[in-house]
């Protein structure tokens, strides 16, 4: 019964040393998708569903908004840009 209390103790003893470096804070590195930086919003490379992105990544806005604001650009672009379906043949 010894053995076995010791043999477990000296497991968990290794797991725990092993795993030792991964505690504590995560170096900006770790996570290049992160974004940290945003684009101004009036850049004209910045699109807007890149900006809905980053804002999403940097935890800015919840995924809901990101949804109804993604649903609303669905609806603006199929008004703007309406698919037409080539006939049948």
């Amino acid at each position: 019964m010894v053995f076995l209390f010791v043999f477990v103790l000296i497991v968990l003893s290794v797991c725990a040393v092993s795993v030792w470096k991964w505690v504590g804070p995560e170096p900006a590195a770790a996570r290049p998708w992160r974004a940290d930086v945003k684009p101004p919003p009036d850049s004209p490379v910045a699109s807007t569903e890149g900006v809905l992105a980053a804002q999403l990544a940097a935890g800015d806005i919840t995924p809901e908004q990101y949804a109804e604001a993604m649903e609303r650009l669905a609806v603006r672009d199929e008004s703007r840009y309406p698919l037409v379906v080539p006939p049948d043949r």
